[in-house]
């Protein structure tokens, strides 16, 4: 054999070997894309998922996968005991508002390499439904000025959310398509809402499921903005009480005025809310330090003169404001100068020292 055979031999056999490893390469790379964990850019704005192990973020994506595909039995990438499943199934189910059409009735065994779904939509329905809640929430984000910040984008979806939805029973009252596009919901709804519309603005943002001092069960959200975290609660400013006004007194609220919102850490730990720059009434300049400086900040308002909020700095201002409010000419004066309105109702939200007036 001639050396010039000999080289073309092992170039043959170079080449023969590169297209097996680019075949073994691809079809690996197939099948973790198919099977292992979300890419790289959805996982960074789901902080729920960042919690969950290497074998349960396979299922997560396996999960995430095939209900995206609305298969009626999902292979998983292994076998994984009910308690894991459950967990999993439930977080997704969660934190994944557009699988509206997700059943919350699922199987389980004790063992389980494939999940069987039930879907409660038609599955002819949900492309034309997902496009609705999709319009809806991009006319929200529409909204968003051109130069906006992450916490003034999270300012306007919140608003938005709240001017769009009524507290109030639906067909998809817990769903972020009732919330969107109905127009009805209860706290879930609103938070999926507001997740599904923030995410969609490439926001990390997480639903939180707990109760209110550790009785009623609720949902709000979380949102981060420059590695700090912030607590949202859309429900709550949305309240019937302000007449369908949109007040602030629970946007980006830390831990330490949000107290009566108590997680479920059964699904994942949330992460600490701890900074309060980035409060809607430290932004705005709105914190009352005494409560002789409220008449001069009412009657200078600049906002919208049929809602007056403002946050108080500590306990002792809240009282004294209180009793302010009861009896003071000046503090009437000051409304009816903002608003021409000859009378008020004014709500304190004691945990969080927030104080909301209503001209009337």
């Amino acid at each position: 054999m001639t050396k010039r055979s000999k080289i073309i031999i092992i170039v043959v056999l170079l080449a023969m070997i590169a297209a097996l490893m680019f075949t073994l390469l691809f079809n690996m790379g197939w099948i973790r894309s198919r099977k292992g964990a979300l890419p790289r850019e959805d996982a960074k704005l789901r902080y729920p998922y960042s919690q969950l192990s290497a074998t349960e973020k396979a299922l997560y994506g396996a999960l995430y996968r095939g209900v995206e595909a609305r298969e009626d039995t999902i292979s998983l990438p292994g076998t994984y005991d009910k308690n894991t499943y459950t967990r999993v199934y439930l977080l997704l189910a969660e934190q994944e508002p557009q699988f509206f059409y997700l059943d919350s009735v699922y199987e389980t065994a004790d063992l389980m390499d494939k999940a069987n779904m039930r879907y409660k939509v038609p599955k002819e329905e949900i492309d034309m439904m997902r496009a609705a809640m999709n319009v809806r929430a991009d006319e929200i984000i529409s909204r968003i000025p051109s130069d906006a910040d992450d916490i003034q984008k999270l300012l306007t979806i919140h608003d938005g959310i709240a001017a769009g939805c009524d507290y109030t029973d639906g067909d998809y009252q817990d769903e972020a398509y009732g919330c969107l596009e109905a127009g009805e919901a209860k706290c879930e709804g609103y938070a999926k809402a507001f997740l599904f519309t923030a995410r969609r603005a490439g926001l990390n943002v997480m639903n939180v499921t707990g109760t209110i001092n550790g009785t009623e069960n609720h949902v709000w959200n979380i949102a981060e903005v420059n590695g700090q975290y912030y607590n949202i609660d859309v429900t709550w400013d949305d309240s019937a009480q302000y007449n369908g006004h949109t007040t602030h007194t629970c946007f980006a609220v830390p831990d330490a005025i949000f107290g009566d919102h108590q997680p479920d850490l059964t699904a994942y730990q949330p992460p600490v809310c701890e900074d309060d720059s980035l409060n809607y009434y430290t932004m705005n300049a709105l914190i009352v330090r005494q409560a002789s400086e409220l008449p001069t900040m009412a009657s200078t308002w600049l906002w919208d003169p049929m809602l007056l909020e403002f946050r108080m700095a500590d306990d002792a201002v809240v009282k004294s404001v209180s009793d302010m409010l009861a009896t003071s000419r000046e503090m009437r004066d000051a409304v009816q100068l903002t608003s021409g309105a000859a009378s008020y109702r004014a709500f304190m939200d004691e945990t969080r020292r927030a104080l909301v007036i209503l001209p009337s």
